[in-house]
């Protein structure tokens, strides 16, 4: 009778745990976004949800015609989120990795490679490489195509 009271406790515990990580981890995805969105707009901003699309959430920008993208991707082991400004055009004015966790690879945050995205409205199949990140950046490449043919055949 003890062991299953035990049992139940430690599920209860496991539960918990598994919980609050998951409640933080999108505090701190949510808490970067508001920082870069800060940042951009030189004020603070509020996301109205829009819709799911294939890898992540689509915002509309309260007071502005532009979404914003939340989306997450692959690399080799552990996933990364990411964030996409777009304006009134569907055009993509900014690209930010909100947290990336591979200890290789780091690279793809660098605001400099990822300007290469600025300006797209329609898919781009040839970008930039980087050396040991090979798997990242074709994940991101992957998910900003997806999501601008999503936006098109919305259209």
């Amino acid at each position: 009778m003890v062991d299953v009271f035990e049992r139940k406790s430690m599920v209860r515990v496991l539960i918990l745990i598994v919980s609050l990580a998951v409640f933080s981890f999108s505090n701190q995805v949510n808490s970067k976004a508001h920082r870069v969105l800060k940042k951009y707009y030189n004020h603070e901003v509020l996301l109205s949800y829009d819709s799911y699309i294939n890898d992540g959430t689509l915002y509309t920008v309260d007071g502005k015609n532009d979404w914003v993208f939340i989306g997450v991707s692959k690399s080799k082991f552990e996933d990364f989120h990411y964030m996409c400004i777009l304006d009134d055009k569907k055009r993509i004015s900014l690209v930010r990795i909100l947290i990336y966790r591979e200890n290789y690879g780091g690279e793809i945050g660098s605001h400099r490679w990822l300007r290469q995205f600025t300006g797209q409205t329609r898919p781009k199949f040839m970008i930039d490489a980087i050396s040991g990140a090979t798997i990242s950046v074709r994940s991101i490449q992957t998910s900003i195509n997806n999501l601008l043919i999503q936006l098109n055949n919305d259209t």
